[in-house]
Formats: structure tokens, sequence, C-alpha cells
């Protein structure tokens, strides 16, 4: 099994490769690709049908492979190791990450075969729903940072759970 990348490999690996994705909207991308039986291919996910030929993009798919199997082996697993990958700068910083990461969880549920948050059932449909309300999601400059810092660890622990619930629904209908 390779190495899975932290966050700051991830990032300048993307940037080597002139990708315009953060780190926490590729992971996003990859987990809901991930949700089916039969995921869409990373390098299709990340470069569209013609993915280049060059190191620094080779490189970029040797690592987010290895995301994805990291992915999917924790949804896989029972002991609920599943976390959004937003690195560990500020909260500006992971605001602004939790909200890519969302985008990039719509993405790839999108590029999977979803295309309306209501092809699924019940809560699974609802946090589909909250997901591309997160992906709007921004600091509060005057907001008392300890609750916001609360907000944050409510929000990602929620992402966490409905990650869950949406990868088992579509795995069992795949």
């Amino acid at each position: 099994m390779k190495p899975t990348p932290d966050h700051e490999e991830l990032a300048a690996a993307l940037s080597a490769a002139d990708l315009e994705l953060s780190p926490a909207e590729v992971h996003g991308l990859i987990t809901g690709a991930a949700s089916f039986a039969q995921p869409p291919p990373v390098a299709y996910l990340l470069f569209g049908r013609d993915a280049p030929r060059t190191p620094a993009a080779d490189r970029v798919l040797e690592m987010t492979q290895a995301l994805a199997e990291d992915v999917h082996r924790r949804l896989e697993e029972t002991d609920f190791e599943f976390e959004p990958l937003l690195g560990t700068g500020g909260l500006p910083e992971r605001v602004k990450a939790l909200a890519a990461w969302a985008r990039g969880y719509v993405l790839g549920l999108a590029a999977g075969g979803v295309r309306d948050a209501r092809e699924l059932r019940g809560d699974a449909g609802e946090f589909v729903l909250d997901t591309m309300n997160i992906g709007e999601a921004e600091m509060d400059e005057d907001g008392d940072t300890e609750e916001q810092e609360r907000e944050m660890a409510e929000i990602v622990e929620y992402l966490r759970v409905g990650v869950q619930l949406v990868y088992e629904e579509l795995r069992e209908a795949g």
C-alpha cells in the first residue's frame, strides 16, 4: 500500500502539476466518488478525459490514488476513522478548506452519477443539500473564535457521519 500524502505534500504536488485545486477540494472530490461501487477513475476526476503525461501529473495521480485507497479503506472499516482533509492551519484557513472540501464532495458525487440530491433517500439527500450549503461557508470575522471552533468541530463531525450514510446508501444501490 502506498503512503497517504498529507495536506502539504498534496498541495505542493497539485501546484507543480498546475492544478488549481486545493488538497481539501481534491479529498472531497475523491470521497464523493468513492461512494460508488464503480467510482470514476481519479485521473478523470482531476484531468478529465485527457490526463497529461508529465512527471508532475504522474506524481499527483500517484498521490491521489493512494488517497483514494485510504478513503475507501476508512469508509469500509467499522472503526469510523474517516475525516475530511482540511490541513492544520488557523481557523480561517480551515473554514476555507471546509468549504472547498464540501464543494469537492458534491462534485465527486456528481461525477459518480448523483445529479440531484433528491435522488438519495431521506437523510442522505438532506445531507447532500446541507453539504452544498457548507460549500459556501465563510469565516465570521466578528464572531467569537471559541464558539466558531466549536461550530467547526460540529460541522466536521456532521460531515463524517453524513459521508458514511451516503457511502452506505450508494453502495447498497450500486
